[in-house]
């Protein structure tokens, strides 16, 4: 138990040396732009995700609206895409809704 204690304790203190780096890109404490999707170690233990690093200002929400006869369309809300303000957000695990969620970063 001690060993294990120890051991888990070691790595903790390796772990947060090596996101030393990763935590200064964050913070741009350097004064520099990010740097999304890297690694900053050749073992690659820590790294960055960028998922969000080209998300912008304005977001354009595609809306898909079908119809029957050509005339009168109706609009498809897809159940996890951000849309109705006043709907309860959807849980899907162990799911995902790619589509939902593919459609929110165009």
């Amino acid at each position: 138990l001690i060993f294990r204690n120890l051991l888990d304790f070691a790595l903790l203190i390796y772990i947060g040396y090596l996101s030393s780096p990763v935590v200064a890109n964050l913070l741009q404490l350097d004064g520099r732009r990010q740097v999304m999707n890297s690694s900053f170690d050749p073992f690659r233990f820590v790294n960055t995700y960028g998922a969000f690093g080209s998300v912008g200002e304005k977001r354009f929400e595609p809306i898909v609206m079908i119809s029957d006869d050509g005339k009168s369309w109706q609009e498809l809300e897809f159940p996890c895409k951000p849309g109705n303000v006043t709907r309860q957000p959807c849980f899907c695990a162990p799911y995902h809704y790619r589509l939902d969620w593919n459609i929110w970063f165009i």
